[in-house]
């Protein structure tokens, strides 16, 4: 059943058996999970019926690498799977160790237990088979993805498995509306947590309709399911869940640094693949274990991708009508843009390299023609989405994306800041800090490619020294860390279970209890996380497997 708030009467006091703060892929996940069981699950979704302005979401981001808050966040059922691409890649085992080199590193789970977990997170997501190697989905007979390299400092057999991508708000509502059990509120937003008298347990979240209209609901278990600066704002604004609320706030650091040129006749496998199941694939690179630990680094990716699109040196049709369309057609994409200091978005110099642009695309007319026609059938068409334009530089060189895995650090985090929203709820100030290890990292990782690849003799990487030290950002849908799991108070904000230490029916789904990020998007482990509290939670409040 789909109900809206602003429909109920005024100091109404609803009960569940459980109550879950926020009807993302998380929240929607765990609701439907524990649908199977019988439960009575209140969805309570801050969003309407329809997309709403961001309001609550504005807050200050102190460093300018990481984007502004309203980027990459939604209120509305689905919540930021609205803006998500769909890649799926799980953390890796490494990411739950705790690894002597990286501080306030370790998972209190390990990885074979969260791991158990992973395809069932990938029918929700609807991304395929667990298997992440190349040979592993696509067979022996799989192409290498750079031919002849060869080495034990670089993988090149991981990949990324791509959701078509899944709107967990459209593909699950017609589910959520006719369910017996869950009853998803919308237009309800969570303003505070209500503790009973001593502290120990929850006794009441206060929610408002709309401001000035407030509800209560209570349940035997209460999941914050609110995304990573949410989840961390309710629990700040509530002086709720110790002193580490809000702290080892991580993102993962991305950029382009490095170009890969190959001999002549030689080709990468640059474009997305399929698997038996039509499910697309992208080849990535990835440091093993043994060499993270040798080096002192984190865990990191590289993988192709176009070239930045703004600098029309790239000479591609493509790339250059994605600009023009992206930069004067779409100004919140631009916004974005220049929000990462991409070249090409500043008001004067988008008019400078404009000339450049149309020149591609006028050269290029008939590849952009054909191209425009594939992207329709297996993009704009497709249930299955092609994911993103995989377009090289015109003279065949490829570029090379990374993603960094950010280490632990308590200085990195969220606060509470002086302004209110709408509801009340203080806004929230991002204090958001790299350290030297993420550079090192990123430097690493792209040392150790550049030298498989020449020692292989399979070509050559071009590494832009200055834009590795200074060019990433924070990337700004991942809020990862800010109620971390630990194996006690000391260390973190909630126990292996997701059960808020002192607090006996609080839990919190999301990549907020993340220990470390890895690089992998969060998006998957948050919905295989989903079914491991759902499991407990059933058995915690005694219903029935399912």
């Amino acid at each position: 059943m789909i109900l809206d708030a602003r429909q109920l009467p005024d100091d109404i006091r609803l009960e569940a058996d459980v109550a879950i703060v926020g009807a993302g892929p998380a929240g929607i996940t765990l609701a439907l999970e524990l649908e199977q069981c019988g439960v009575q699950v209140l969805l309570l979704e801050s969003g309407g019926p329809r997309r709403q302005p961001r309001d609550t979401f504005v807050g200050d981001s102190l460093d300018p690498r990481h984007p502004m808050l309203t980027l990459y966040r939604s209120r509305g059922l689905g919540g930021t799977s609205d803006c998500w691409g769909g890649r799926c890649v799980p953390l890796d085992p490494i990411d739950f160790a705790a690894r002597p080199w990286i501080r306030w590193s370790g998972w209190p789970i390990s990885y074979a237990e969260a791991s158990r977990f992973t395809a069932r997170a990938l029918a929700w997501c609807e991304a395929g088979r667990p298997e992440f190697s190349a040979r592993g989905s696509l067979g022996a007979q799989a192409a290498p993805a750079v031919p002849g390299l060869v080495g034990d400092t670089i993988d090149d057999d991981s990949l990324e498995r791509f959701s078509p991508p899944t709107h967990f708000g459209r593909r699950y509502r017609p589910r959520l509306a006719r369910s017996p059990t869950v009853t998803v509120l919308l237009s309800a937003t969570c303003t505070g947590l209500a503790l009973a008298p001593g502290g120990g347990a929850l006794d009441a979240l206060t929610m408002a309709s709309a401001p000035g209209r407030r509800f209560t609901v209570a349940a035997s278990a209460v999941v914050l399911a609110a995304g990573g600066l949410e989840t961390a704002r309710l629990l700040l604004a509530s002086r709720v869940g110790g002193a580490l609320v809000g702290r080892f706030y991580m993102c993962h650091l991305e950029g382009k640094a490095a170009v890969m040129h190959l001999p002549a006749g030689r080709k990468a496998v640059f474009a997305y693949e399929q698997d038996a199941d039509g499910v697309y694939l992208r080849r990535t690179f990835t440091v093993p274990p043994a060499a993270q630990e040798r080096l002192g680094i984190g865990n990191a990716v590289l993988r192709f991708e176009p070239p930045t699109i703004a600098d029309p040196a790239h000479g591609s049709a493509v790339l250059s009508a994605l600009w023009l369309s992206r930069t004067f057609l779409k100004p919140e994409y631009a916004r974005k843009l220049a929000t990462f200091g991409y070249r090409g978005h500043g008001g004067g110099s988008r008019h400078r390299v404009l000339p450049a642009h149309l020149g591609n695309v006028l050269r290029g007319t008939p590849h952009l023609a054909a191209f425009a026609a594939t992207w329709a059938r297996r993009h704009w068409l497709a249930a299955r989405k092609l994911p993103y334009v995989a377009e090289s530089a015109a003279d065949g060189s490829l570029s090379l994306d990374y993603n960094v895995e950010q280490v632990p650090n308590p200085d990195s985090r969220v606060t509470l800041g002086e302004d209110c929203d709408a509801f009340g709820l203080p806004r929230l100030v991002v204090d958001w800090r790299s350290s030297p290890q993420d550079l090192d990292t990123a430097d690493a990782i792209h040392r150790l490619f550049a030298a498989a690849v020449a020692d292989s003799g399979a070509g050559r990487l071009e590494v832009d020294e200055a834009a590795l030290a200074a060019g990433f950002n924070a990337i700004g849908g991942h809020h990862i860390g800010t109620a971390r799991m630990a194996a006690d108070p000391s260390q973190g904000v909630v126990d292996r279970n997701c059960q808020v230490f002192g607090i006996a029916n609080l839990f919190v789904a999301g990549a907020a209890v993340f220990p470390t990020s890895g690089h992998a998007n969060p998006t998957l482990s948050i919905v295989a996380l989903a079914c491991r509290l759902a499991d407990f939670l059933r058995v915690r409040l005694g219903f029935p497997g399912s």
